[in-house]
């Protein structure tokens, strides 16, 4: 039986291994296309088709931008089997349009000072294989300046506007004369102060609502930011023969409509949401004034000390609008003088000055910046000095005339907390936010320390490896992230080291822990800095 078997499958496999396959199989290879790219290389938005360019606006000339694919072929040399589309779909005014195109190259425009879109979708087709390949673009253009540091720097009579776009990337765009860098020539070398308006209004027409002005000494440069142009004549700013005499300090708020400039004498000019300045008036009993702080709050309540009069002083533009009509030709508005006296008054405020055995004791005021109580952050202050080598915060509060308890009541109600010994002097820098209420950073040389008025306890949080010459956070209002759901807050540390500038930020937390930090240098001694973003009401 075992040897039948084996004959039998011998048998099978000699009748296998003989037989000739007679089908008709003729394979045949076919055309591909591989490695579709394009050139300029884009940003992958997400895997597969689709992807995504994104340019800074340009300020002056058009920018173009040659877009090509780049691919190989598996059995063709040359390409005449393909053919290529491009369907480019954009916004011309408020229309739609969309175009064809049957080139390679593909070639688009971005027209300088507006935002630019293109939805654009390619197809590749091998006209011998019937075979498509397709690829979804979006190209835009961003606005400039938008959440970036603007830091004023270099020797005096040198002076230069330098930026910091997108300081949060790990990319970050450095200026170090972005004037000149757009405009070829340079411009503010006699620069001493910025401050920045940005007015709530709706979402279009974002560059021209925000404002960033350039104080120098004979004058105040009103500038677009996010264009770097002048809203105005500078010269225009000023009424004929004021002549301000040395423009030393600017203050504003990002969110009010107000700014002042500060001469070296201590006087002041105001300006509303027109740009131009008036000159500041005062009661009786303060015209000798001299300004030696002054911080203006989210509301345009603006508090003063008065450092030659030992006296707090305030003025409401709220109150004392600037009403201006412009002449037909842009020129000073004359006729609006009359009509923008500010009214500056002063405000009793007990504690600034102690007698202890038989020995005068005089507060020293340091700082005036944003309130962190309640009452203080929208209309108010916050004020810091020492005397006697014991340090005092002082809460300022301003309430509606009219709501006084009697007609000779001050409706500026004061506070003062004593915080013990601190070490603070006129080398100490402050600052505060309204994301840390009853808490305000102040430094000692290098490093930079949180204070909880409450507990009266300090935080050592960071070192900036040098002397610290000057906090900001990028707002005092609010995170200043372009997420304002992030938690984190951000604080502007500057070091000027032997002429070495450098802008250290430091990122916070919500309870305002130390989170990271990221260091940028090459400015030489930094002068003044600001923030600017964009906070806006959209209906």
């Amino acid at each position: 039986m075992k040897r039948l078997i084996f004959i039998v499958g011998f048998v099978a496999w000699f009748l296998v291994g003989c037989y000739d396959d007679k089908g008709n199989y003729d394979y045949k290879e076919i055309n591909t296309i591989d490695g579709l790219m394009f050139m300029p290389t884009p940003i992958v938005v997400e895997e597969g088709n689709s992807y995504r360019y994104e340019y800074r606006q340009p300020a002056q000339e058009e920018l173009k931008v040659t877009y090509s694919p780049v691919f190989t072929q598996s059995m063709v040399e040359g390409e005449d089997n393909v053919e290529y589309l491009w369907t480019v779909a954009y916004k011309e005014g408020s229309e739609n349009v969309v175009d064809s195109v049957f080139t390679k190259e593909l070639e688009l425009a971005y027209p300088p000072k507006q935002a630019t879109k293109y939805n654009v979708k390619f197809r590749l087709s091998d006209k011998r294989t019937g075979v498509d390949h397709y690829r979804d673009f979006i190209m835009t253009t961003k606005v400039p300046f938008v959440n970036s540091w603007f830091i004023l720097n270099g020797p005096e009579n040198d002076r230069k506007l330098s930026t910091v776009e997108e300081p949060d990337s790990t990319n970050p765009i450095i200026s170090y004369d972005a004037y000149k860098d757009l405009w070829n020539r340079e411009r503010f070398q006699k620069a001493e102060a910025l401050s920045y308006v940005n007015f709530l209004t709706l979402s279009d027409g974002m560059d021209k609502c925000e404002s960033l002005y350039v104080v120098q000494r004979d004058s105040v440069a009103l500038m677009l930011p996010f264009v770097l142009e002048d809203r105005k004549d500078s010269r225009s700013l000023f009424a004929p023969g004021a002549n301000p005499s040395n423009l030393v300090y600017s203050e504003s708020h990002p969110m009010s409509r107000y700014a002042i400039a500060v001469d070296n004498n201590g006087k002041f000019y105001h300006s509303g949401g027109s740009g131009y300045y008036f000159t500041g008036l005062t009661e009786a009993d303060v015209q000798n004034y001299v300004i030696d702080k002054i911080y203006m709050s989210r509301s345009g309540f603006t508090t003063i000390w008065d450092k030659m009069n030992r006296k707090f002083m305030s003025f409401n533009p709220a109150e004392n609008r600037c009403y201006d009509i412009p002449s037909p030709d842009g020129s000073y508005p004359q006729n609006a003088v009359e009509s923008n006296t500010v009214e500056i008054s002063d405000f009793p405020v007990e504690g600034l000055s102690e007698e202890v055995d038989g020995v005068t004791h005089l507060m020293e005021i340091l700082w005036l910046g944003q309130g962190i109580t309640s009452g203080s952050e929208e209309t108010g202050a916050t004020a810091i000095g020492v005397m006697a080598d014991t340090s005092y915060v002082f809460y300022i509060e301003a309430s509606d005339k009219e709501k006084s308890m009697r007609a000779d009541e001050s409706p500026i109600k004061v506070k003062r907390v004593n915080l013990g010994e601190l070490g603070f002097d006129q080398n100490t820098c402050f600052a505060t936010s309204s994301a840390y209420a009853e808490q305000f950073f102040y430094t000692k040389e290098s490093k930079v320390f949180l204070f909880n008025t409450v507990s009266k306890e300090s935080i050592e949080l960071y070192d900036a490896g040098d002397v610290i010459t000057k906090l900001k956070f990028r707002s005092d209002v609010d995170a200043s992230f372009p997420d304002n759901s992030s938690p984190y807050r951000c604080l502007g540390i500057v070091v000027n080291a032997a002429g070495a500038g450098e802008l250290h930020e430091v990122i916070l937390d919500e309870a305002g822990d130390f989170v990271t930090s990221h260091t940028f240098t090459g400015f030489g001694e930094i002068k003044d800095l600001i923030f600017t973003t964009v906070m806006r009401v959209i209906q």
